[in-house]
């Protein structure tokens, strides 16, 4: 895979898929990727809670990279 921020979504929705593609606990999939479990949890919460965060390109880049598999 080539990266292209071009394509960033940081969609939840979008994220979750990635991470059942994965077959990994969302827990594993934030120690794989390297980063802390609760910024993890919050790029995934819906967009209407307060701790949501946009997840970064290279989070979703980590992703895609780890359900390609």
């Amino acid at each position: 895979m080539i990266p292209d921020s071009k394509k960033h979504n940081p969609s939840p929705d979008y994220l979750r898929s990635l991470v059942e593609k994965t077959g990994m606990s969302q827990r594993k999939v934030a120690i794989t990727i390297g980063i802390d479990e609760r910024t993890f949890r919050a790029y995934l919460a819906n967009r209407n809670a307060s701790s949501a965060l946009d997840a970064p390109y290279a989070v979703q880049f980590a992703l895609e990279c780890l359900a390609s598999n």
